[in-house]
């Protein structure tokens, strides 16, 4: 598969799957109580903390295929080893969380454990098609399980006449042990026949995916940990306004991460210096585009609220707050990306990221309490800014870079857009014609 191709299809992808991802949101907003929506939120972040950890367990099955040459299958079978035991640790960890709470809530940690356990099942499954390069059957198993998560809440809801948190994450949890079964039997279980259970390739396996989980779980907990502060400051009810002003505003970061997607490859292969005037070119090109796109929702964050929140007051303010932030941080993903790619140095992007969850939890901590969910959207705004310009004047230092070279704005792209629009406009005359 070409690298073009693979782009495209990983973009095509990306859009699918931001489209599921707020067509949950608006779903379950709607559809369920103010406090009830904040309580299906966080249990969905305990299943996201999994499921950002479990992608150490994604890249380093597909690590045995790729690079070590290892047979799909066993690495499937020696990664599903793995996978299945902290499965059941998952499954374990729900019910004794269950055990110690009651009501609504026990019901709640119990679906958080079952999703959690094919959350990670799926993991290993999608390590292998990417090994595999089957980059079709990868970006299914990410938009497959969400998917199949939205289609069953919606006969929760609509069907079974059920409204609650807790049936939500049930429905949620079915959706994805079905998409992991149709996964697997379609692709997942090529070439198990024979294989072997070997322990050092499981505990190579483990190895990887730990550090890159932590890697991986830091990030997320970048994004997310506040949510457990607006909990204890705000209630549920706080939860719910400040996920969607987070959610509204962090999917701009598809644009960026498109961006950055495309030039992975030629990162890698180009001399450090070519590498960084790409990386650097495009940064400009992401705070261009996620200018217009932030400014945008800005302006319009009023009657995004009036019309389509209407019962969530106070997340057009909060979704004003920590869009600066969140236009800033869309460089993360091309810094990222040089990092690992060319220096072959990932734990940078996990330095950043862990600066910007110590800066979040302090300023949550102090603007909460004073201003509420504008204050965790304030936090958040802050804290992103400050950790990827520091890690950005690291980056300009390092690779001679000046401010100009990643914020400016000048004829080369000017010149990209022209050749871009032109590609587009000759391709709609070929259709035509």
């Amino acid at each position: 598969m070409s690298i073009a191709f693979g782009g495209i299809v990983a973009l095509f992808f990306r859009g699918l799957n931001l489209v599921v991802a707020l067509g949950l949101v608006g779903l379950c907003s709607y559809e369920l109580e103010k406090g009830d929506y904040g309580r299906f939120v966080l249990g969905l972040t305990f299943v996201g903390i999994v499921n950002a950890v479990t992608g150490g367990l994604t890249a380093a099955t597909a690590f045995q295929v790729a690079n070590r040459r290892r047979a799909p299958g066993e690495a499937l079978a020696n990664g599903g080893l793995l996978g299945g035991g902290l499965g059941l640790v998952a499954v374990v960890g729900g019910f004794l969380a269950g055990s110690w709470l009651s009501g609504g809530a026990r019901e709640e940690a119990l679906a958080v454990g079952a999703a959690s356990a094919a959350v990670v099942l799926n993991s290993v499954v999608a390590g292998v098609f990417l090994g595999r390069e089957a980059f079709v059957r990868y970006n299914l198993a990410l938009v497959c399980p969400p998917l199949f998560a939205l289609v069953a809440i919606a006969g929760t809801f609509f069907v079974l006449g059920e409204r609650t948190p807790g049936a939500a994450l049930w429905a949620y949890a079915a959706g994805w042990w079905l998409a992991l079964v149709v996964l697997t039997a379609s692709g997942g279980m090529a070439g198990l026949r024979g294989v072997r259970l070997e322990g050092a390739m499981a505990a190579a396996i483990g190895r990887f995916a730990l550090l890159a989980g932590v890697a991986s779980g830091i990030s997320y907990l970048n994004y997310r940990a506040d949510l457990f502060v607006v909990r204890h400051f705000e209630g549920d009810g706080g939860v719910a306004v400040y996920s969607l002003a987070v959610y509204l505003a962090e999917s701009t970061w598809q644009v960026s991460g498109s961006l950055a997607l495309a030039t992975y490859a030629r990162v890698g292969s180009l001399s450090r210096g070519e590498a960084a005037a790409l990386t650097a070119r495009v940064m400009r090109h992401t705070v261009v585009l996620l200018g217009v796109i932030c400014g945008v929702l800005f302006a319009a964050s009023w009657a995004i609220e009036a019309v389509v929140f209407p019962k969530y007051g106070g997340m057009g303010s909060a979704l004003r707050f920590i869009l600066p932030g969140v236009l800033l941080y869309g460089l993360a993903q091309s810094f990222s990306g040089f990092y690992t790619y060319q220096r072959g140095l990932p734990w940078v992007s996990a330095v950043v990221a862990g600066c910007g969850l110590a800066l979040d939890l302090l300023f949550a901590v102090l603007l909460v309490p004073r201003m509420g969910v504008d204050g965790a959207a304030l936090a958040s705004a802050l804290a992103y800014s400050l950790a990827i310009l520091g890690g950005l004047s690291v980056f300009m230092r390092q690779e001679g870079v000046g401010p100009a070279g990643v914020f400016g704005f000048g004829p080369s792209e000017l010149e990209d857009y022209r050749r871009l629009f032109s590609r587009l406009r000759a391709g709609l005359l070929r259709a035509s014609g």
